[in-house]
């Protein structure tokens, strides 16, 4: 019977004990830190931008209290921000928080006006005040880059008074061009020039990757001498790309042409076997 009552007598201790502690856990809020602190916490998670837009790596965290979080860019370690602070020269590496409802919150690491050398790894790290535990996850940015290629040849020959239509396709684009510029020379050709050269964008073309080619034209309609020269595509989101407009008399045929091209090829054929003579004489 005295064995019972001590049992009892303990039991009760116990549960009041537990009872205190809870209250004391409730009242104070704390939340002991887990390894989930972050998501995704395993893998790597894909962002996609293209160059000269903005950049914006995601980092789901939840139970902020007591926690730091820090960018680190993994292919030189530099960090870039903590909170949101920037630790970088670069100003457009740029660190927020926000949240929504009882969500996880997320750290936004953005990064404006996109390189193509701002590709690769970041890391987001999660740091404990006052204790070496860390979290982290990572993120993968891919930059995509467009081309500007040009539709035919770099060389035109036309003959004097014919019509031509110039071409340039910029592919590979998540966007598409905001613009399309031509220039002869130094001088942009506008849309309501005098000499009613029309200038033509279409957007209408989406390739097997999911990235969209629009193509550029500028149509002459009545070419002239004085239209030969240098003629340049100037994308808004691409490089430009460069066309030679050769304008021919009427007289000359395209046997002309052609006979000028060979001779060139030629001269660079004999030039070439005086090279191998060379090597094999010595």
């Amino acid at each position: 019977m005295i064995l019972e009552n001590r049992l009892f007598v303990i039991l009760m201790l116990l549960y009041l004990n537990d009872g205190i502690n809870s209250d004391v856990e409730s009242t104070m809020g704390l939340v002991e830190p887990t390894a989930s602190s972050i998501k995704p916490d395993y893998g790597i998670t894909n962002v996609t931008t293209q160059i000269g837009t903005s950049a914006y790596l995601p980092c789901k965290v939840k139970q902020i209290f007591n926690k730091s979080v820090s960018w680190v860019r993994v292919r030189d370690h530099h960090i870039l921000t903590v909170d949101r602070t920037t630790f970088i020269a670069d100003e457009r590496f740029h660190a927020y928080y926000s949240s929504t409802g009882q969500l996880p919150g997320v750290w936004t690491l953005q990064i404006k006006y996109v390189q193509a050398r701002d590709a690769g790894l970041y890391e987001c790290h999660l740091n404990f005040y006052g204790d070496e535990q860390k979290t982290s996850a990572r993120v993968r940015l891919n930059v995509v880059v467009p081309r500007t290629e040009l539709i035919g040849d770099t060389n035109r020959y036309v003959k004097e008074g014919s019509k031509v239509t110039l071409h340039c396709i910029v592919s590979g684009a998540l966007d598409p061009p905001l613009y399309i510029f031509w220039f002869h020379g130094s001088e942009q050709i506008y849309p309501d020039n005098r000499r009613n050269w029309k200038t033509e964008i279409n957007r209408n073309s989406l390739e097997s990757d999911h990235t969209q080619s629009t193509i550029g034209s500028l149509t002459i309609p009545s070419v002239k001498k004085k239209d030969s020269g240098n003629y340049s595509c100037q994308p808004s989101n691409s490089d430009p790309i460069n066309i030679m407009l050769h304008v021919i008399n009427g007289e000359y045929s395209a046997s002309a042409i052609t006979s000028s091209s060979t001779t060139r090829m030629l001269s660079g054929y004999l030039g070439a076997l005086c090279v191998i003579l060379m090597v094999f004489q010595t």
